[in-house]
């Protein structure tokens, strides 16, 4: 599963969404080549598709994330449009054990944007970059975040190599259910127990105090 291959957005309950004026159902298995919602660099709200096909590649193979480091060197991604995605949280695999555990990355149900890049047929990327502790003990990589503030300074054209720093982020182990792309409920999401010592890790990433 590579870096942010799910996420979710739930509108229902928050607030915040409700006074942007956005409908539509809660997803919590939103996965690459599915619509998405995006915010445009003009301040607007679209519905985009997440994954931009390479040109002559001949096999049909589609790129979901683009890294902060290189997004320069990458011709596919020279020219694009930036755009962020709007979320609530979002899923990786642990790579150790077997088999490999999902985490459920969320910002205690705010919502929260990651940071983007889009082309005029509306196809999308997501940017990441290196993932620091304790996330990195789950995977090496993650979405580029932002808060309300800083989503306009991305969409402007400001350098964000790196997460806005008002985005904190915890994590629980859900269930594998999340594998599966027909999976889409509120059950997705919930904090399940794992075995530590079959995954060779600690669960206790962000204990209390």
């Amino acid at each position: 599963m590579s870096v942010c291959g799910r996420y979710t957005l739930s509108i229902s309950n928050k607030p915040d969404v409700a006074k942007l004026g956005l409908q539509g159902a809660d997803r919590f298995n939103i996965a690459p080549q599915s619509q998405v919602l995006i915010r445009t660099r003009d301040g607007d709200h679209a519905t985009a598709h997440w994954g931009i096909a390479i040109a002559g590649s001949g096999s049909r193979q589609v790129v979901t994330n683009a890294r902060s480091e290189t997004l320069s060197e990458k011709p596919l991604f020279r020219g694009l449009t930036r755009c962020a995605f709007l979320a609530d949280g979002w899923y990786e695999w642990q790579r150790s054990g077997s088999p490999k555990q999902p985490w459920y990355h969320h910002c205690r149900g705010q919502l929260f944007f990651m940071a983007g890049l889009s082309n005029p047929d509306q196809d999308c990327v997501v940017v990441t970059q290196p993932t620091s502790a304790p996330l990195s003990m789950i995977h090496h990589r993650q979405p580029v975040l932002l808060d309300e503030e800083h989503v306009w300074r991305w969409l402007d054209g400001a350098e964000m190599a790196s997460s806005a720093p008002g985005v904190e982020i915890s994590c629980h182990p859900v269930t594998t259910r999340v594998g599966n792309t027909r999976h889409d409920d509120s059950e997705l999401i919930m904090p399940t127990e794992i075995d530590v010592l079959a995954q060779g890790q600690t669960v206790e990433l962000f204990p209390d105090g």
